[in-house]
């Protein structure tokens, strides 16, 4: 069991595809990126930040990174249009926030966070929730800001294979590997801090090519997103309809507390029991601090840090 000035750390950057399938830029991107998020979230629980702050702060630089799909570099959807959701959740309280389907905040998570912050309630959608951002100042950024040539180029490549089979959008294509960010990109962070507390964000651009107004499992509190300091903090990534069915983020803490089963055995039935095999993945921290990095895809961008002087991020396998 870690002291009580200890802390961990885990993020993602999205579960699924096939690295073999990128350059060696595309790799090197992506783990930079985790690398700067890890750093920033480890030097903020060196100086004893609060878990939320952390959270929050790291999935900020992700979400500012086009590289995940999340806040710049966002998928498109059907439309060929960007709306993104975001949640975070404080373990020491259960207190939350979330948003879905916004546009024009620059970072999503930030504006999650002000749900919990400057309203009594839980989550706001759509229109309402752009206005609330205007409405208490926060950084707002036009549809080109979030649009890279790439998803642009893979939204074309997915209009063609939708026009090639008729139209038809009654479901989604997982077989898409040559669009390397059609699964890949939901962001998400867990932190233990010094005083012991537990939180959990996680923000996405959603699916390449969803139905507008489609809402996935990122910003719902308990299938996307949960955090309990008796148990657990968890951040999910992957098919969000998949996880919002079975309320993958709550269930590994109620495994955890009414069954009595460790971190590793609840995450474990969760990703590799309960969900179909290459649908995605979970990041988890304990109230001991032990870290869970669970997927059932060919790999997952993430990464790992402890006051004890572990860091390490990867794709595939973990590296120092």
């Amino acid at each position: 069991m870690q002291s009580k000035s200890a802390w961990s750390i885990a993020i993602h950057g999205g579960a699924g595809g096939e690295p073999g399938r990128w350059s060696d830029k595309q790799i090197q991107d992506r783990l930079n990126g985790l690398r700067a998020a890890l750093k920033k979230g480890s030097e903020m629980l060196d100086k004893s930040a609060t878990a939320v702050d952390v959270v929050q702060a790291v999935v900020q630089i992700l979400e500012d990174n086009p590289n995940f799909n999340a806040g710049k570099g966002s998928v498109l959807n059907s439309v060929g249009d960007v709306s993104m959701d975001a949640s975070i959740m404080d373990g020491s309280d259960l207190s939350c926030g979330a948003v879905a389907g916004v546009t024009i905040a620059r970072n999503p998570i930030e504006l999650a966070r002000a749900v919990r912050d400057k309203t009594p309630h839980v989550f706001l959608c759509g229109g309402p929730a752009d206005h609330f951002a205007k409405e208490i100042g926060l950084r707002l950024e036009s549809l080109d800001y979030f649009k890279t040539p790439e998803q642009t180029e893979s939204w074309e490549k997915w209009k063609q294979k939708q026009a090639a089979k008729g139209g038809s959008t009654s479901k989604f294509d997982h077989d898409t590997g040559d669009d390397r960010l059609f699964y890949l990109g939901t962001v998400g962070c867990v932190v233990r801090d010094q005083q012991g507390n537990l939180a959990a964000a996680t923000s996405t651009g959603g699916l390449l090519g969803k139905k507008y107004g489609r809402v996935g499992d990122s910003p719902i509190i308990g299938a996307g997103t949960y955090a309990k300091n008796s148990t657990c903090a968890v951040s999910c990534t992957g098919v969000g309809e998949l996880y919002i069915k079975h309320h993958i983020a709550s269930a590994v803490s109620s495994r955890m507390e009414y069954l009595n089963e460790s971190l590793h055995a609840s995450a474990q039935v969760a990703i590799h029991t309960t969900l179909p095999t290459d649908s995605g993945g979970l990041i988890a921290v304990d109230a001991s601090g032990n870290i869970e990095l669970q997927f059932n895809t060919p790999m997952m961008a993430r990464g790992q840090a402890k006051s004890d002087g572990t860091f390490q991020v990867g794709l595939t396998d973990l590296v120092d």
